[in-house]
């Protein structure tokens, strides 16, 4: 898409309606009795000039979305493909979350030019969070392609069923899927910067990685996920790196039983119970540590 450097700020368009209804003649409408698909998302064009058009997700839903971030929050780690990681967002990334989005409530996320994305395969991918209903509750990637300049489409229909000029539209509720949400990557970075002063950058990534793991798995008792609290366990997590490093560990039994003493001692004996899942990939990040720390 065209490249709109650190002067694109966010903007925000209020009541919005959605307008792409049935092409049907109302008459057949009426025989057929086919109630119109609503989209709950949708992108909205907005010209600016002759060649050019700002592009803007448009929440058609009755809830105040908590954010909206128009980049990759989550990618396969290089090392291990079948584990998924946060993506570490842009300068220009974090400029473009947004807060608090109202209902029928445009924000514009990208813009096309006619001549420099007409001939080029463009993506949109977007994140966002949803508590419509139980079906609907989660977070969503949503990701749709256009050969060429981008129209009003919808995103994602009333109920959660993908429009057909979508390419995805997942909910990321399992843990091994779920993305670092925008709203606590300020104290994520933060605490990062203090570990990597105290003590380097290696094991601040480390104790950073095993953060985000407890944090994605929510097995703690507050349960940080959903409340915006990153930071929820990460001298937990500060404390099992350092035993971790300090001690070595042989399997993924060795890192339950270690990740187990230190919750006993914060939170009392037996209080809190550990997936085994967790302790297998903070296993395989403990394994990466000393690979690279040995080359």
């Amino acid at each position: 898409m065209t490249n709109t450097t650190n002067t694109f700020e966010q903007k925000r368009i209020d009541n919005l309606n959605w307008s792409s209804g049935s092409k049907l003649p109302k008459s057949i409408q009426d025989k057929v009795q086919t109630k119109p698909k609503i989209p709950l998302f949708y992108l909205h064009n907005e010209s600016i000039n002759n060649y050019e058009d700002d592009i803007y997700f448009v929440n058609n839903s009755d809830e105040t979305l908590s954010f909206v971030a128009p980049y990759e929050l989550m990618k396969r780690d290089l090392d291990c493909p079948e584990v998924v990681v946060a993506a570490e967002p842009s300068e220009r990334d974090i400029s473009l979350t947004y807060t608090d989005v109202l209902p029928k409530q445009g924000v514009r996320i990208d813009r096309q030019h006619i001549i420099y994305d007409s001939d080029y395969l463009n993506q949109i991918i977007v994140y966002t969070m949803s508590r419509a209903s139980k079906e609907m509750w989660g977070i969503w990637r949503l990701n749709v392609c256009e050969k060429g300049m981008f129209s009003s489409c919808p995103l994602l229909w009333e109920g959660g069923a993908k429009p057909l000029s979508v390419v995805s539209a997942e909910k990321r509720n399992d843990p091994k899927d779920r993305p670092i949400l925008p709203c606590v990557l300020p104290i994520r970075q933060q605490l990062y910067q203090q570990w990597a002063e105290y003590y380097n950058h290696a094991s601040a990534s480390l104790m950073r990685s095993i953060t985000d793991m407890i944090y994605r798995y929510d097995f703690g008792i507050v349960g940080c996920y959903y409340n915006d609290t990153w930071d929820e366990y990460s001298s937990e997590a500060e404390q099992i790196a350092n035993r971790l490093i300090q001690g070595d560990a042989d399997s993924a039994d060795e890192v339950l039983a270690m990740m187990t003493r230190v919750y006993d001692v914060s939170f009392g004996a037996g209080y809190t119970r550990i997936p085994m899942d967790v302790a297998e990939r903070i296993y395989g990040l403990w394994l990466n540590y000393k690979s690279n720390a040995n080359k």
